[in-house]
């Protein structure tokens, strides 16, 4: 164990060690409908009341399946199974999707924006707040939404699809290296750095690439309630601001994560004729020591400590990029 990890662990073991008075005199603070209960009577009494649920989509947007969500943040398939959980959930009467992701892959945000649509098909309204970045699969996502809040400045748009490959065959040349492939079909090793891209497999990759991007346009056109035409001139790659976005209704309103909750608060007092505001369940250090808790408490890999303390571009997962990308 590095020290690093070794102060993470006492860090935690502290943490533990100060909620046991908490939690004592927390026996004896009188509970009402209106204030949220202490400790182990939470959980009982958030799944028993009316509710508006937050999703946080962060980073690029792939299948995160079975990593730790230490910092109470998702990027893609755990997005997912927390949208479609709260959809099925008849105490949640709206989500608030906040979104800050350059985008991802494709099959992930398509998974994301379905689990959207679903939470609306249940008669839910749905409120997207992009925070910094909402580009590309963020984009995609967010057109599922009932109604789409961006600031000013938010980068967002980036419609489109794209394929990232390398002919290193002239470096391997100069040190010396020969490849050797045997392969079952004309196709097999499409992409190869190799080697030279023949013109069949230039048309392949870029019908794959075109039939997805049909698949983004269609989907942004249905969920925007736009023409597809209309859409196909707005998704050249381009990036749009978000004063940009809104001249072109790619976005609804100017505001922040505020704005949208409130909007969201409106639609979901319409929708179910309520006369109060609904709790929001936004509690991100709530949901991160509960991830941590269903861990066993395992100290998580350093990656994903340090995702909240070091900018994106320097994280060693940008060196592993997935070869097709909504970017």
């Amino acid at each position: 164990m590095n020290q690093g990890q070794r102060f993470l662990g006492w860090g935690i073991l502290l943490l533990c060690l100060l909620a046991i008075p908490v939690g004592l005199m927390s026996k004896s603070t009188p509970k009402s409908d209106d204030s949220k209960p202490p400790e182990k009577a939470f959980s009982s009494w958030l799944s028993n009341r009316d509710r508006i649920s937050v999703v946080r989509i962060d980073g690029v947007i792939k299948d995160d399946e079975g990593e730790p969500s230490f910092l109470g943040i998702d990027s893609g398939s755990s997005a997912r199974k927390k949208i479609r959980k709260a959809a099925d959930d008849d105490h949640v009467k709206g989500l608030l999707v906040r979104i800050n992701s350059p985008g991802g892959t494709v099959a992930t945000s398509q998974e994301v924006y379905e689990a959207v649509r679903y939470f609306r098909d249940k008669g839910k309204p749905v409120v997207v707040s992009m925070s910094d970045v909402a580009a590309s699969g963020g984009y995609y996502i967010a057109s599922a939404a009932d109604r789409v809040f961006a600031l000013p400045g938010t980068l967002t748009g980036s419609i489109g699809v794209i394929m990232h490959l390398m002919n290193l065959q002239e470096i391997e040349k100069k040190v010396g290296i020969e490849p050797v492939v045997i392969k079952s079909g004309q196709f097999k090793d499409i992409g190869s750095s190799d080697r030279a891209m023949t013109q069949a497999e230039k048309d392949l990759l870029q019908g794959i690439i075109m039939d997805s991007y049909d698949q983004f346009v269609t989907a942004i056109a249905d969920g925007r309630k736009m023409d597809k035409a209309t859409v196909k001139q707005l998704a050249d790659g381009r990036i749009y601001s978000g004063r940009q976005a809104l001249k072109v209704k790619l976005v609804d309103e100017l505001g922040g994560y505020d704005d949208a909750l409130m909007s969201l608060q409106k639609l979901a007092k319409t929708r179910f004729n309520l006369k109060r505001d609904l709790y929001v369940d936004d509690d991100k250090g709530l949901n991160a020591f509960a991830s941590l808790l269903e861990s066993g408490m395992k100290l998580p890999p350093p990656d994903s400590v340090l995702k909240g303390y070091i900018p994106e571009s320097f994280q060693t997962k940008y060196l592993n990029q997935p070869l097709w990308l909504m970017q």
